[in-house]
């Protein structure tokens, strides 16, 4: 054997010795409790997709999330907790802020030259709604909008013409008043049909299809300036929360 073949044959075993330590490194790199648990909660929701699942501040919980839910486990997935997390020193409800985090869309996408724009009081604070004009929870949501202040809301006319037929004819009536959000409000909170006839050019379809791509399936929804979604009649108080929850969502506890 020469000198070239005996280094090599002495320098083997340490090369496999460290290409095992490497494989064994990564894998257990690889397994972490997330996921171990991914792996556990997709094998007994078949068809369910994880879309994270991340720590919690709550030691030994994680909480798992699912299209726009969610709920917490332990690493073993032997308890499910269905509830809220309350941070008891600052009030914050956790749970909401991470359900507003997974709901959030990106509010650059919303073409706002396609929609009705009220300003009320200095206007400095947002709110984009999707509605239809036939919709009575629609009407009951304007009602509770009169009562937040210092907002500017884009309407965007959304009719649901096959459930409540005639809704897309008086959105374009609305559309084609000379002051719209003055024919929104007298139609929605006074039902005061406008006089304009339905022939201008309008957004109307462009905005059903736009609701349809988000994924709103109700009437009224709301989206807030982060992006926030929530849909159906919705009190002015919570509204008012939703507008100044702002917040960032705490980040999960640093792995050690």
């Amino acid at each position: 054997m020469n000198r070239w073949s005996a280094a090599l044959s002495a320098s083997i075993p340490a090369l496999l010795l460290s290409v095992a330590l490497g494989l064994a490194a990564d894998t257990a790199a690889a397994q972490t409790p997330e996921d171990n648990l991914r792996k556990l909660v997709e094998s007994k929701m078949p068809g369910e997709r994880v879309r994270e699942i991340r720590k919690t501040p709550l030691p030994g919980i994680y909480e798992v999330a699912f299209g726009n839910r969610l709920f917490y486990t332990d690493e073993g997935l032997n308890y499910l907790i269905i509830g809220q997390i309350i941070e008891s020193a600052t009030s914050r409800n956790l749970t909401d802020l991470r359900l507003r985090q997974l709901t959030a869309i990106d509010v650059k996408q919303l073409p706002l030259d396609a929609a009705i724009k009220t300003v009320r009081g200095d206007g400095k604070r947002t709110l984009y709604v999707f509605s239809d004009p036939l919709c009575p929870f629609c009407s009951q949501l304007e009602q509770e909008l009169q009562k937040v202040t210092n907002v500017t809301v884009y309407t965007f006319l959304t009719p649901v013409d096959q459930m409540r037929p005639g809704s897309r004819n008086r959105a374009l009536e609305i559309w084609c008043s000379t002051d719209r959000s003055r024919a929104w409000d007298d139609w929605m909170l006074r039902q005061t049909a406008p006089r304009s006839k339905a022939t201008c050019r309008n957004p109307i379809d462009q905005v059903v299809k736009l609701s349809d791509k988000l994924g709103f399936t109700v009437t009224p929804t709301l989206v807030f300036a982060d992006g926030a979604v929530l849909s159906g009649m919705i009190p002015a108080a919570q509204i008012e929360k939703f507008i100044s929850a702002v917040a960032p969502v705490p980040a999960a506890p640093a792995k050690k």
